[in-house]
């Protein structure tokens, strides 16, 4: 049987002038069978000739058709002797890998390794960069707009009126939605006790830009965001629907209580839905824009937050476009660049302008060091996985030196030159295929371990999908034709160039297994040098960043936040509350100390701007100083851990009765009172004359890196605001101590 198959596979080693010589001896053939019947007939010869050239038709035609069908044959023919041949191969390799079990773990090990860890980080760059979010339509399309200080910076968030204009002008966009002040709230369904969810404020047409339908009900109309405090609605994410309100089939139009207020439930978004970005809080409420300032309190002259304001701005929102049909990203752009040149206002920059970007899942900042990271990344494992390869290149060589009497064998049967490289591709092939099921696990085991090490925080699930298991793929049918290659072509360079036995010939194969061995390994030790060297700049980065002051101490705190508006107290029973809840926690087992405050670091942002005082160093454009804001209880800076390099801190003393004072920063003494005494001085339009009776020393306040901003500190009790957070210094880790606080607090 197996000698009929090989006669029946030997015509599909012909070339293509071996086809046409056979088609042609067929065609003549079955000319001359047909021409022998019509003479046998009593036709003359010639004329029989013609009249079966004529009853057969077009003979090239012919010809051509059949040309066709056997090169498609013989492809096929051709494909299934490879396979043929290629099983065999790898059925060879097995054994002889089995024969050699510590070699193949070794090899196999290695390669896992070094397979492994690329595709750890494809997981990475895969989920970060090319994961989009779940149900919006043609993400492509998409871009984000943001404030532009001046030429070459990016990042700042819109004001609503900025917002309303770019809207209403923009011709290139389809729709432009906007959607930010996301933060903590507190809600209640029915007569349920109060709890906390995320809560994001949008425009109305947010959803509809996002092309993101409804599961249930609607989104907002137009209506619902044209006058503040108006039209109380909300749409709810899935998971608050089944989570928070049981899945009720009756969800529309009933309401939820948010901040006190209570809200009429209008729609609920689909299931995964949370939001366009993995590294913001996915959101359990959308409301309008228009319920920002009732949900949060704002007084109502106090109205930078919807509208110009002469003195105040508020920047809070987040643009998102979607390109119209027929526009391209830089008509866009050039469209909104020009109109945020032409936008006047008296808030606005010399320079202002907006920026444009394609990337929609991040802000700049972020874009930008993930990107960075990705390349590092990438360069490394990239390098991990030549040294590996290069490892495993000479162990495979080192056994082909000792296979020479075997591919003399081999050669002196008949097998050429190819054959042999085959075989021993094969070898490696299996030893790469053993490695990538080896890296693919490494990969399933590590991504999430190695995501939670990024600057970020993602919403994501880092698991390889299919597009990084065909990349793995790829790359472990790559890594294994180039550790096999060098191998191979030394075994068919000295197994063939002796007879079996010449020691002239094995003499030769040892000479050449060393030099190519000699090159591999030098190549190994260039690529762990570099390997080395980066991770020693790598490693002092990363101690550059976790040793780098930050003005405070970032350990040994345990934070815990309350909404004291959303709980229904009025500011003096606010006020109450947090004396008898300092002094409740306070008296917990191994606390140290207790304080309150608004802002906490890297989280949120509280600032107002000012006209420059005569003879302050303004910071703003239109000679202006802009600087943050925080309200923080009695002994602040000791739990914190920041630094009174004058003065004195807020103290128990500055109550509601008192003298109103402030603590400001080195940034901010500067720029107000350059090279002057702070001490004494009252900062100015705040509308309360507050003293300045302390200096704290700089800190970092919203991302590591970042330009050293000016900052105020306030009293809680003299600067109430609802929104506070606990901070509790401890003598022990502060993680046991979490249900303790809750239950005290």
């Amino acid at each position: 049987m197996r000698g009929d198959f090989w006669r029946r596979l030997k015509p599909t080693w012909l070339g293509r002038e071996d086809i046409e010589g056979e088609v042609d001896d067929e065609l003549a053939f079955h000319l001359e069978m047909r021409e022998r019947e019509l003479v046998d007939a009593g036709v003359d010869p010639e004329e029989a000739g013609d009249r079966a050239r004529r009853a057969f038709g077009d003979v090239d035609a012919t010809r051509r058709r059949y040309m066709v069908r056997r090169g498609r044959t013989l492809r096929r023919s051709r494909a299934r002797g490879w396979l043929v041949e290629f099983e065999q191969d790898l059925r060879f390799g097995a054994r002889g890998l089995r024969r050699r079990p510590g070699f193949t773990l070794m090899a196999v090990v290695v390669l896992g390794l070094g397979i492994g860890a690329p595709t750890t980080v494809f997981t990475l760059v895969d989920t970060i960069f090319f994961e989009r979010p779940e149900h919006v339509e043609e993400p492509h399309r998409l871009v984000r707009v943001f404030r532009s200080y001046e030429p070459g910076s990016v990042g700042g968030t819109l004001q609503h009126a900025d917002y309303q204009y770019y809207r209403q002008n923009a011709t290139t966009l389809a729709g432009f939605a906007g959607y930010g002040g996301e933060g903590a709230a507190s809600f209640r369904v029915g007569d349920g006790p109060p709890r906390q969810l995320e809560l994001l404020f949008t425009s109305d047409n947010y959803f509809s830009v996002l092309g993101v339908p409804m599961a249930l009900g609607r989104s907002f109309t137009a209506e619902e965001s044209a006058v503040p405090g108006r039209d109380a609605v909300a749409v709810v994410a899935h998971g608050f629907w089944v989570r928070a309100m049981g899945r009720d089939p009756g969800v529309l139009g009933s309401e939820v209580t948010l901040n006190g207020i209570p809200h009429t439930v209008v729609g609920v978004a689909p299931e995964g839905f949370t939001g366009i970005s993995p590294v913001e809080a996915a959101p359990d409420v959308w409301v309008p824009f228009a319920m920002q300032g009732a949900l949060n309190r704002i007084p109502a002259d106090d109205y930078a937050w919807w509208d110009r304001h002469p003195q105040f701005m508020s920047r809070w929102i987040d643009g998102v476009g979607r390109l119209a049909d027929g526009v391209t990203f830089e008509m866009a752009e050039a469209n909104l660049v020009g109109l945020g040149t032409a936008l006047d206002h008296v808030h606005k920059g010399p320079q202002e302008t907006v920026a444009v970007t394609r990337q929609f899942l991040y802000r700049p900042s972020q874009e930008a060091t993930l990107t960075t990271l990705s390349t590092i990344l990438l360069t490394v494992v990239v390098i991990v996985l030549l040294v590996a390869a290069a490892n495993v290149a000479v162990l495979l060589l080192s056994r082909a030196t000792t296979r020479h009497r075997e591919m003399s064998i081999r050669t002196a049967i008949g097998a050429g030159r190819g054959r042999i490289i085959r075989q021993l591709l094969a070898e490696s092939i299996l030893l790469g295929g053993l490695g990538g099921v080896l890296g693919v696990g490494v990969a399933f085991l590590s991504s999430e371990v190695a995501s939670s090490l990024l600057p970020l925080t993602f919403r994501a699930d880092f698991r390889p999908d299919l597009q990084v298991l065909a990349a793995a793929a790829g790359l472990t049918l790559a890594t294994s034709v180039l550790v096999g290659l060098v191998p191979a072509l030394h075994s068919v360079d000295r197994g063939g160039a002796s007879a079996l036995g010449e020691r002239s010939a094995r003499g030769g194969s040892v000479v050449g297994g060393a030099r190519a061995r000699n090159v591999l390994v030098v190549s190994q030790i260039a690529l762990s040098m570099i390997l080395v060297a980066g991770a020693f700049l790598f490693g002092r980065s990363f101690q550059a960043a976790t040793a780098e002051d930050l003005g405070f101490e970032p350990t040994g705190v345990l934070a815990a936040r309350v909404d004291l508006q959303g709980l229904g107290y009025t500011e003096p029973q606010g006020v109450a509350f947090l004396r008898d809840a300092v002094a409740a926690v306070q008296g917990l087992p191994s606390v140290r100390a207790v304080t309150t405050s608004n802002r906490v670091p890297f989280r949120g942002d509280w600032s107002t701007e000012i006209p420059a005082p005569e003879g302050a160093t303004p910071n703003s454009p239109e000679d202006r100083i802009t600087f943050g804001l925080n309200s923080v209880g009695s002994g602040y800076f000791d739990v914190v851990g920041m630094e009174i390099v004058a003065g004195r801190p807020i103290g128990a003393e500055d109550a509601q009765d008192s003298e109103p004072v402030t603590v400001v920063n080195e940034t901010l003494a500067e720029l107000l009172w350059p090279g002057q005494d702070p001490l004494g001085r009252i900062l100015p339009e705040l509308g309360q004359p507050y003293r300045v009776v302390g200096v704290v020393r700089d800190a970092t306040y919203y991302e590591i890196g970042e330009e050293q901003w000016a900052h105020a500190y306030f009293s809680t009790e003299q600067v109430y605001r609802p929104i506070v957070t606990f901070m509790v210094q401890t003598e022990s880790p502060p993680a046991p101590l979490a249900q303790p606080v809750q239950d005290a607090l």
